[in-house]
């Protein structure tokens, strides 16, 4: 896409200055009217997944002029803000466990009043028509288009980083711990070493954990070294990443969220299956090692990464 179809088109004036607004969901009709005939606004799809947020009030969490793309990088988006608890369920998509936060083009929204009546969810009106979710036997969803309603963006472009923190989206000292790692990260790019905080291993105990985990149960993250005997040469247990941020929460004990049972690639569409993966309570990307990514995807973990533990008793 190029930069003139991004975000030039008439939105509506949801606000740019700070995080927190609230805002409502225009009704079914109201965004179906701002669609093309794939679904699509400026290249990207509303998912069946967001008709039952129509006419819900919610706040933005954060402006979306900026995400990570699975295979691409940075990226830059026009006009899309993610919104606080609206994350995609998977219930058009074959139950796909990605919890990906969905995008919110603003001409979809509209600023509200905090102290406003709540507005009456649009859940009774039918969507006036279809919205795809298959091409042939790949699957079509805002995570698998976002190549398409993104562009490119110069991998030494910091600029950006001063909206987050006009916005209130990132404090100082975070912004200046963003910026040295993502110099220091291209720096040892060029001299062939690996990111901050990658971890490889030689994969001599490379096995996804059988610990049977269900929803509730309470997990330490095992020691670094520990993690680093399940994980190959690039950094993977059995084709799932250790992201450098993972490591910082080595020692930690959290509640499992959720079970990660089958996902959705981004960049090809298929859907893949998944054994003994969790995702962890609070624990989503902070983007700290992609210049401040607002997507906080949750974070994936192998049972062979973690013991399951007693909850904490409370203080």
């Amino acid at each position: 896409m190029d930069d003139a179809a991004i975000g030039t088109r008439p939105v509506a004036e949801v606000g740019h200055d700070q995080r927190g607004q609230w805002v409502v969901v225009l009704s079914a009709a109201e965004i179906a009217a701002t669609l093309d005939a794939d679904g699509r606004l400026d290249g990207l799809p509303f998912m069946p997944e967001m008709a039952r947020f129509c006419g819900m009030r919610l706040r933005i969490h954060r402006h979306a002029e900026k995400t990570c793309v699975e295979g691409l990088g940075l990226r830059r988006m026009g006009g899309t803000v993610l919104l606080e608890g609206a994350r995609c369920d998977g219930a058009a998509h074959d139950g796909c466990a990605r919890r990906c936060m969905m995008f919110w083009k603003e001409a979809w929204l509209r600023p509200v009043q905090a102290d406003a009546p709540t507005p009456v969810a649009g859940l009774e009106q039918p969507w006036p028509g279809a919205l795809k979710t298959r091409d042939g036997e790949l699957y079509v969803c805002q995570s698998t288009a976002l190549g398409e309603a993104t562009a490119s963006m110069s991998k030494w472009s910091l600029g950006h980083l001063a909206t987050d923190l006009r916005r209130g989206e990132i404090t100082p000292p975070r912004l200046a711990n963003v910026v040295s790692r993502t110099l220091l990260n291209l720096a040892r790019r060029k001299l062939g070493m690996d990111e901050i905080d990658a971890l490889k291993g030689p994969g001599t105990e490379r096995r996804r954990g059988r610990l049977n985990l269900q929803a509730g149960e309470w997990v330490r993250i095992k020691p670094v070294e520990q993690i680093q005997a399940t994980l190959d040469a690039n950094g993977k247990n059995l084709g799932l990443a250790f992201e450098p941020e993972m490591k910082r929460y080595a020692g930690g004990v959290f509640q499992v969220e959720f079970l990660v049972d089958r996902i959705i690639q981004e960049e090809t569409g298929v859907m893949s299956p998944l054994t003994h993966t969790v995702a962890l309570r609070d624990l989503v990307c902070q983007g700290i090692c992609v210049k401040n990514c607002p997507r906080s995807n949750p974070l994936y973990w192998r049972e062979s990464w973690l013991e399951r533990v007693e909850a904490p008793h409370a203080a």
